[in-house]
């Protein structure tokens, strides 16, 4: 018996706590308020969001309107009162206080797409004239299709930078034989922006490439070169209904020099050379959904 009294008490005293504090109801326009201390009176041009408390909680005719600093400065009655405690239920449980970050553009709900990536095709003219000495041949320039994956580092600075992998094969005749030229390339990327208007962007990028494989093949002898290759680029990026794509032009400049060769009696001074490329590409975003 003890115990339920003891109950009993506590869930009135919960009651009353509940009811002592001061909840927010809608105030019609035209409600008259009365200040507390002078006892002059506002009419309010129209509705607003308040919190009040009830003198009486018994009779509810006369209420306490709150300040922005927590306490009563005004009293209003009933008939002034829209109460909206049911309204507010349904609501989703969002603290306004809090700033959400944007959703990201990369699709991603309330995250940060921090990785620029892009697969792209190209197709450089590509100067082999430097190698006619090793491959007995008089080209000049040789078609070479090059295919190139990139992903950036997207943060607050003005340039992004990241990782460029390329793989590029070139291939010519000479009066002996057919070779091959087998390029594969790994370095660091860097891409400023300069233009964006319209849907549409321009930027530049400039990268610096080790080669773990630049070699010459034929049917009898592979040459084999060490090499770094360093790379410019302007392009343009739009949105399409596909997606993102990009046009653009790239020049590359090829040091190399050559490491080992299975070819009798080859003499060759010096054994550094250099190739230059101007090509075309094409490329499309990759956007990931993180």
């Amino acid at each position: 018996m003890r115990l339920f009294l003891i109950y009993s008490l506590f869930i009135c005293f919960s009651a009353l706590a509940d009811e002592a504090k001061p909840y927010l109801v809608f105030l019609k326009a035209g409600t008259t308020l009365t200040n507390i201390k002078d006892k002059t009176t506002v009419v309010l041009p129209k509705g607003i969001y308040a919190k009040v408390l009830e003198l009486n909680p018994k009779s509810r005719d006369i209420f306490n309107v709150y300040g922005k600093n927590g306490l009563p400065k005004y009293q209003v009655t009933s008939s002034g009162i829209t109460e909206i405690a049911d309204d507010i239920k349904i609501l989703p449980n969002v603290d306004a206080s809090i700033i959400y970050p944007p959703k990201s553009i990369f699709k991603a709900e309330n995250k940060f797409a921090l990785f620029d990536s892009q697969l792209s095709l190209h197709y450089d003219a590509l100067q082999v004239s430097a190698l006619n000495n090793i491959y007995n041949d008089q080209s000049s320039t040789v078609l070479a299709a090059r295919y190139e994956a990139r992903t950036l580092y997207v943060s607050e600075l003005p340039v992004e930078f990241g990782l460029d992998l390329n793989y590029q094969s070139a291939y010519w005749d000479n009066d002996r034989e057919s070779v091959k030229l087998s390029i594969l390339t790994i370095g660091p990327i860097f891409k400023y922006k300069f233009y964006e208007k319209y849907g549409l962007n321009f930027h530049a990028l400039l990268g610096a490439e080790v080669a773990p494989i630049y070699q010459g093949t034929t049917d009898l002898y592979t040459d084999k070169y060490s090499a770094t290759i360093f790379d410019f680029g302007i392009e343009s990026q739009w949105q399409s209904r596909f997606g993102i794509f990009s046009l653009g032009s790239h020049f590359r400049h090829h040091t190399l020099a050559l490491t080992e060769s299975d070819r009798p009696n080859l003499q060759i001074v010096p054994k550094e050379f250099t190739l230059n490329s101007l090509g075309i590409m094409v490329g499309y975003k990759i956007e990931w959904d993180l």
